[in-house]
């Protein structure tokens, strides 16, 4: 029996299905090639509506995010959404802005199983969180926020962001307070005894909050003292001067002075002062590999610093405190900042002649805030958890709103 008019048959149709992948290749590559010219739309929508939010032009939020999109070489009819904050993800948060682009883009094969057209779309999120939020606490579980006995926390102007999802995720006792624009909350929150919260109720069941900044902290790590100055202890009654450089600790514990002159050190160990004397910090970055300690009686003052910290850190005293971070540079705003997985405490203590400006970065790790007397400062506040304690009054404004508003909490940047 003659089979080669099968074997043409089988080869014709073979044909015919490679010929429709080969079609269905053409297609997808068609949609995947205005899949990304529809994100860099996206992208360019989400851009020019973060901008417009940022300097008060909400007016013009839809037309200018609508230009930027079109600017891109989208023709046609084009769909841009705008959401603020955005509808999904994870920055569902003040300060941050949501463009979803999409289009119906037309097919060629696929027309022959009834598919004419395919709706393309992108997403795009940018945003800083200079508009809303002041303190953040990103643990998922436990108390992340407590305050008990007399004292109290006022953060008029910004939100405070709670992102555990326990039932007493914040927690106020005593006869104390804490107080804030607005307070949202993953999980819930308790009241005892007179302590309240402000707004009553705060708002619970949010999405968490992501980390608003996520900024890489400098290591010690491979850094050696080499010099013949490597632990200076200032223990007499002396006044003593360091210039920049590296060191394997600095203790000041006499009543002598101490004045580290403007530039960068890197400290492997530990960085203690603990005595009478004044303490003066040039303008620089202070890499600390071991503890840091700044205690004692004397001032301490420091114009222009950022402390980068792997151990635990201490800060307090008696005199006058005067600290403020860079309001320009890589690391603008940041007065404090710990690695994201370092889970050291830190601690902040002042008193009512206590100046402190600045970004405290300390997302892994639990910060106690504590006030005596009536504590003002302009600080915004990463954590794990935070708890404020003393009898003091504690008022917290927005650092990166007020005081630096080109800080790393405002600079805008696309997060998705």
């Amino acid at each position: 029996m003659d089979e080669s008019g099968q074997t043409l048959v089988l080869g014709a149709m073979f044909l015919a299905v490679l010929m429709g992948f080969l079609a269905l290749a053409v297609d997808v590559s068609w949609l995947y090639r205005n899949r990304d010219r529809m994100q860099i739309a996206a992208d360019s929508a989400a851009a020019a509506a973060a901008l417009d939010y940022k300097y008060g032009e909400s007016n013009n939020v839809q037309s200018d995010a609508t230009l930027a999109a079109q600017a891109d070489g989208l023709t046609g009819t084009i769909s841009v959404t705008i959401n603020n904050p955005p509808t999904s993800g994870s920055h569902q948060t003040a300060g941050y802005t949501e463009a979803i682009v999409s289009q119906s883009v037309p097919t060629f094969f696929m027309r022959v199983f009834k598919f004419n057209a395919v709706t393309v779309s992108a997403r795009s999120v940018v945003g800083s969180s200079v508009n809303g939020g002041c303190v953040w606490t990103l643990a998922r579980s436990g108390t992340d926020v407590s305050l008990s006995g007399n004292g109290g926390l006022t953060a008029s102007n910004c939100d405070i962001y709670d992102d555990s999802s326990a039932s007493n995720a914040m927690s106020v006792s005593g006869n104390g307070s804490i107080s804030a624009k607005a307070i949202g909350i993953v999980g819930g929150y308790s009241e005892s005894g007179n302590g309240k919260i402000h707004p009553s109720p705060p708002t619970t069941g949010i999405s968490p909050a992501a980390d608003p900044i996520n900024i890489s902290v400098p290591s010690t790590t491979g850094d050696t003292c080499t010099g013949s100055n490597c632990n200076p202890n200032n223990s007499g009654n002396n006044n003593m001067t360091l210039q920049p450089g590296t060191y394997t600790s600095i203790t000041n514990s006499g009543n002598g002075s101490l004045t580290l002159a403007a530039g960068n050190y890197i400290i492997t160990g530990s960085f203690n002062t603990s005595g009478n004397g004044a303490v003066t910090l040039g303008a620089g970055e202070y890499s600390v590999g071991g503890n840091l300690s700044l205690q004692g009686n004397g001032g301490l003052t420091g114009s222009g610093v950022t402390f980068f910290t792997n151990g635990s850190t201490t800060i307090a005293g008696n005199g006058n405190m005067n600290l403020s971070a860079p309001t320009s540079g890589t690391y603008s705003g940041v007065l404090i900042a710990q690695s994201p997985t370092d889970s050291n405490a830190l601690s902040i203590t002042g008193n009512g002649s206590a100046l402190i400006k600045g970004i405290v970065y300390a997302p892994d790790a639990a910060v106690t805030l504590t006030g005596n007397g009536n504590l003002n400062v302009s600080l915004d506040l990463i954590s794990d958890s935070l708890v404020i304690a003393g009898n003091g009054s504690i008022t917290l404004t927005n650092y990166a709103a007020v005081d630096n508003t080109s800080s790393v909490l405002g600079k805008l940047s696309m997060v998705e």
